[in-house]
């Protein structure tokens, strides 16, 4: 029988006198954690892929190394390295979803939804990008006034402040105080971002040009131009979700696990009813292990939150970790508790695009 190696990505070698300093890493599809460094024990849950530990002790029993890592000071043991083909068998659960021939990007730092399509070839292509909505707490956004002459200038400040002049010689003046600056030309439509510093322009990095409507992304900053008025806003408070009430939208890959037939965000533009809306497959089995190594889970509540992705179902929606994070409409501006909010003729045409189980990346 082919021998079958759990390699933790990390570990040059065992050594079971070693230090233990180093994280490992699980490079198989999952790992089975016992309460003993016995294959008879009790089994307590698994480990999958890219999850993280850090080994506490090793030591070799039978011919096999299990390694000890402690969370909230109980002790647990996982097989290092094993002999036999049987025991380390089952599907990748955060790739369950792989099949999909659509999937969902969404980038919370430029405030985006874009939906992908597989071409014949296996390849992705970009159907459509939407603008989205997150938690209420996720960043600033500001209006600036309106621009009425051929020209204006964004210069972008550190501490999140910028100021905007529409006189060249003004914007020269104060360019000393900024890190970067956006030229704005009405008659190409089109802005250039020149990096700053010192007050001059920086000649070792290319100035960048965009067009209307573009975001144009730089540090904690999103700007977009439009219908003559620049849109800013600042990035921060961008965490990942990791419990109940913190009003963050998580990071990580889900999946649509259900649908709502008619959500209380969003109606239908035409005949003004309630739209459908996609609740996501949050938490993870990553956002759970998270949370178990800093106490807001249970062991409990882990297994059965590994155990639904699994199944593609929805996760358990009771725990600390909190609940019901959706895609849905309502408007596109950061105002909801930790969802994805789009404009609801965007949300309509997007319920047309996916369906149960198409892949979500949210970064």
């Amino acid at each position: 029988m082919k021998k079958l190696l759990l390699i933790f990505l990390t570990a040059a070698a065992v050594c079971l006198t070693s230090a233990f300093a180093e994280t490992l890493m699980v490079a198989v599809d999952n790992v089975t954690v016992h309460d003993e460094p016995a294959l008879a024990s009790d089994v307590r849950f698994q480990l999958y892929r890219g999850m993280e530990i850090t080994p506490e002790e090793r030591l070799q029993r039978d011919g096999i190394v299990w390694v000890r890592f402690d969370i909230r000071d109980h002790h647990f043991w996982a097989v290092e390295s094993d002999s036999t083909a049987t025991l380390f068998t089952g599907k990748f659960i955060i790739d369950s979803c792989s099949n999909s021939d659509k999937k969902i990007l969404v980038t919370k730092k430029l405030r985006t939804l874009t939906v992908f399509v597989k071409n014949d070839n296996n390849t992705w292509a970009v159907d459509k990008t939407y603008p989205i909505g997150l938690g209420k707490g996720t960043g600033t956004r500001a209006f600036t006034r309106e621009i009425t002459r051929p020209f204006a200038y964004l210069i972008l400040m550190g501490n999140k402040q910028y100021d905007l002049f529409e006189s060249t010689g003004d914007a020269l003046n104060n360019a000393l105080y900024g890190d970067a600056v956006i030229a704005l030309d009405k008659a190409a439509k089109s802005l250039t971002l020149y990096h700053l510093k010192h007050g001059r322009l920086d000649e070792e990095t290319e100035p960048q040009i965009f067009a209307y409507g573009e975001k144009i992304l730089y540090s904690d900053y999103v700007v977009e131009f439009s219908a003559d008025t620049f849109d800013i806003i600042i990035n921060n408070e961008l965490y990942p979700k990791m419990k109940k009430f913190d009003r963050n939208t998580p990071e990580g890959t889900y999946y649509v696990a259900r649908i709502n037939p008619a959500s209380r965000f969003g109606l239908d533009p035409e005949t003004h009813r309630a739209l459908p809306s996609l609740y996501l497959s949050y938490p993870n089995a990553f956002d759970a292990w998270d949370a178990l190594r800093f106490g807001i889970i249970s062991i409990d509540d882990y297994t059965r939150i590994t155990a639904a992705i699994s199944q593609m179902q929805l996760p358990p929606q009771d725990t600390a970790m909190g609940n019901l994070i959706m895609i849905h409409g309502g408007g596109d501006d950061d105002w909801t508790a930790g969802c994805i909010a789009l404009d609801d003729e965007d949300m309509k045409e997007l319920l047309d695009k996916v369906g149960l189980h198409t892949c979500v990346e949210i970064k």
